[in-house]
């Protein structure tokens, strides 16, 4: 799929790749299962000091409306690129910390990609760099890199489309067009703010720990791949600030994520040979829930069938991410738990309705 001219050779190198939304769920099982409180739709609306020493947080239910204390002898701020709206509730003067920038994705057919091989782009027409990846059974396509608003949901700049297409259409024999795209999304770095730099491509990706004067724990910037390490820097901050007594040694380093548990390469073919599945159906579940798949699999009896044509997800799965995964809307299901709505955005649309069939019955349940 290559040009031809000018083409000399290439480099092969070798990465991983994984889902962030159901690496965040099974984190957030794990925590769970290990003793851990998890709410969901829950936010932080005041905090709660005592002599000017933090003890709390006010927080809403953001479905019931109500508004409630949580106290706390330390209170972390891990809140992503969001992070400065929390440090101004504990200090309305406080200088910021973090920059954003906006890194868009789009998604086409796995046309466009090998099974089992990316390609990328190393230096673009501004000097960054591209990816072509094969992720999820389609072709992932980005990222850009533009200062950007922090906001819920930051929007797709179709500028930044252009700019990717264009990209593609320099190194690409086959024609790569706007109406190939089946969806695109746009996500916010978090980048610590540095006063020398002007071009968030060379703000700081690492990350910190800050602790106010009135015991703030705030720990921001980082990135997925060291989270674990952002973690332990500020439970280690939180016991010396709070003068905690741990009962043990940190375990997370020794214990399996939600999934992990009992997890064996041979879970697909079991699956296959046990339940009947087709060969994309058992591969995805093993890789999307671990060990766990089985349980999806006896769901299957209960509610069998696809949730949409040409897609691996069951509708079984949209029970268990109700039933075990803390799941409350629509979005929740198709964005956060299966990520139909970030490969194909009209299949997406298509399922909505059972869906939300599905959701109702489940949660007056």
């Amino acid at each position: 799929m290559l040009k031809k001219e000018g083409l000399k050779g290439g480099v092969v190198y070798y990465d991983g790749q994984f889902d962030d939304s159901r690496m965040n769920i099974s984190l957030a099982l794990t925590a769970s299962e290990q003793g851990a409180a998890v709410v969901n739709y829950v936010e932080v609306v005041s905090l709660l000091k005592e002599k000017g020493k933090l003890v709390g947080a006010q927080v809403r239910d953001k479905e019931s409306g109500t508004v409630f204390p949580v106290k706390a002898k330390i209170v972390i701020n891990a809140c992503g690129p969001f992070c400065d709206s929390i440090r101004k509730m504990d200090d309305p003067n406080v200088e910021p910390m973090l920059t954003a920038s906006s890194g868009i994705h789009i998604v086409l057919d796995k046309k466009f990609s090998p099974s089992d091989t990316g390609l990328l782009i190393p230096k673009t027409e501004d000097k960054r760099v591209l990816f072509l990846l094969p992720w999820q059974g389609h072709t992932l396509v980005g990222t850009t890199d533009n200062p950007a608003p922090i906001e819920d949901e930051p929007k797709v700049n179709r500028n930044d489309i252009q700019y990717i297409l264009r990209q593609l259409r320099q190194y690409f024999a086959l024609e790569v067009q706007e109406k190939d795209i089946l969806s695109s999304w746009s996500g916010l770095r978090p980048l610590v703010s540095k006063l020398e730099a002007h071009d968030t491509a060379r703000l700081s990706r690492d990350h910190v720990v800050n602790l106010s004067d009135s015991g703030l724990v705030t720990v921001t910037g980082g990135k997925w791949t060291t989270y674990r390490k952002m973690a332990l820097d500020a439970v280690t901050q939180a016991v010396r600030v709070g003068k905690l007594k741990p009962l043990r040694p940190s375990m997370t380093e020794n214990i399996p994520l939600a999934g992990g548990e009992n997890f064996k390469p041979t879970i697909a073919a079991e699956l296959e040979k046990k339940f009947g599945f087709e060969k994309d159906v058992s591969s995805h579940l093993m890789q999307s829930y671990g060990s766990r798949a089985f349980q999806i699999a006896k769901l299957n009896q209960e509610f069998p069938g696809k949730l949409a044509a040409n897609h691996p997800y069951l509708e079984a799965e949209v029970v268990y991410a109700i039933r075990a995964e803390g799941a409350r809307t629509i979005d929740d299901i198709l964005s956060r738990r299966l990520r139909i709505a970030f490969l194909d955005a009209k299949a997406a649309k298509e399922v909505r309705s059972r869906v939300e069939d599905l959701l109702k019955k489940e949660l007056r349940a």
